[in-house]
């Protein structure tokens, strides 16, 4: 076995004993050795689980050195998943320990433009406070800025999107609600803004997105450059519902709702912008879809729905009545009691979907009164049970180009066998 060389055990004194030293002093003597001594401490760390005794909170001492390690201005990139990282169930980093190496960024890395902080170990909760966003608010090259599972008040996180004037991208996803929402805590100067609450609390977490470009995935809407704002809610009671959308009202442009959990509402909050909505229903009850269609179905140009049941006696009529500027409408496991879709309320439909994985459904569904949209150009359709009782006139009407004169797709996935038996049905395929 050979004998441990010298370097090994004086980073072993000096990362035991660190507490001891006068910091500045550590500061002068590392300087020459600091970039070997990070990489022998990689090796450490990698190495560590042949060593570990199980006694020594080995994780919080190697956290305790690397304020004095990772150290230059040279660093434009800090992810802190790939520091050093030792498998240890014996020992963790605590908190402070933790904000002591965030708070030292700002000065140690001044040049940083990219910094993505994820919390070291899974056993403890792990939080950003004061001091530490403010060391981040130093790093005036910073472009992305990426907070993971470790919690961060949403105060300072629109202080970071407004002193941080490079930044382009900004993500954190445990954000605490430490102030009053307003449609003015990010201002306007980030393009595209998504907003999610899942796990409801009023409290937080909420999780945030936000690029100072509009993303390529983002949709364009005809006319409108402003900020495109999403919302992600699964609110467990009205009061939670209206206190977040009405905090971006006016910049609204999609929705994610779901809306199972919610009581009876008598109206909907008006969103004067909004374009696409994606309503979850879970086979509950659909009260507080019909009250949204109602107040802002007619600026919606593209509908999802999920769980919409029969027993709620809701209609293609009532849906296309309430949204007459449909572009694309999606139907994923919903039922719909009459196939009714009135021509006039379609004339903008270019995209229609119907999704079910319910087979053992006994009720047939009918679709036919789709097809006579004027623009409508992709079907997709998979639905184990169709009603084809009317194909005879609708194939008649294809022949004669009254309907589907724009149609460049049809893909129906397990009703091929069904449209296969159907002398007259290769329309659907070719």
């Amino acid at each position: 076995m050979e004998p441990p060389r010298l370097l090994d055990l004086a980073i072993k004194a000096l990362v035991d004993n660190v507490e001891n030293y006068d910091k500045d002093l550590v500061k002068t003597i590392i300087v020459p050795f600091r970039q070997k001594m990070l990489t022998e401490m990689f090796e450490m760390a990698r190495n560590h689980y042949l060593k570990c005794d199980g006694q020594d909170d080995d994780k919080d001492k190697q956290w305790a050195i690397l304020p004095f390690l990772i150290n230059s201005s040279i660093y434009t990139k800090l992810h802190t998943y790939h520091l050093p990282y030792m498998s240890c169930d014996s020992s963790t980093v605590t908190n402070s320990r933790y904000q002591e190496f965030i708070r030292c960024l700002g000065a140690n890395t001044p040049n940083l433009r990219e910094l993505r902080i994820h919390r070291p170990t899974k056993k403890r909760e792990y939080s950003l406070e004061e001091r530490e966003l403010n060391s981040i608010m130093q790093l005036k090259n910073l472009t992305i800025l990426e907070i993971r599972s470790v919690r961060v008040p949403l105060s300072r996180i629109s202080d970071i999107s407004r002193r941080c004037e490079k930044l382009e991208r900004l993500e954190a996803d445990c954000v605490t609600i430490d102030v009053e929402l307003s449609s003015a805590t990010f201002g306007d100067d980030f393009a595209y803004v998504l907003i999610q609450m899942y796990d409801f609390n009023r409290a937080g977490p909420m999780s945030l997105m936000m690029r100072r470009k509009m993303p390529t995935w983002v949709p364009k809407f005809k006319d409108d450059d402003t900020q495109y704002v999403k919302l992600c809610l699964r609110p467990r009671n009205n009061q939670d519902l209206f206190h977040l959308v009405q905090w971006y009202a006016e910049k609204l442009k999609e929705i994610w709702l779901d809306s199972s959990h919610l009581e009876i509402i008598y109206e909907f909050p008006h969103l004067p912008q909004i374009k696409i909505a994606n309503i979850e229903c879970d086979s509950k009850s659909a009260h507080v879809l019909r009250c949204f269609m109602k107040r802002n179905g007619e600026s919606l140009e593209r509908l999802y729905l999920s769980g919409v049941s029969i027993k709620e006696k809701m209609s293609f009529s009532e849906i296309l009545n309430f949204c007459p500027n449909l572009q694309s409408f999606t139907l994923n496991c919903c039922t719909l009691s009459a196939n009714d879709a009135p021509f006039d309320a379609m004339q903008q439909l270019k995209r229609f979907s119907w999704h079910s994985i319910n087979e053992e459904s006994c009720d047939k569904v009918a679709f036919s009164s789709i097809l006579s949209a004027p623009l409508l150009e992709i079907i997709i359709i998979d639905l184990s049970k169709i009603d084809f009782s009317d194909n005879a006139t609708i194939i008649g009407r294809i022949q004669k180009r009254e309907i589907l004169r724009n149609i460049k797709i049809i893909c129906m996935v397990r009703t091929m066998n069904l449209i296969a038996e159907e002398e007259d049905a290769s329309y659907l395929t070719s």
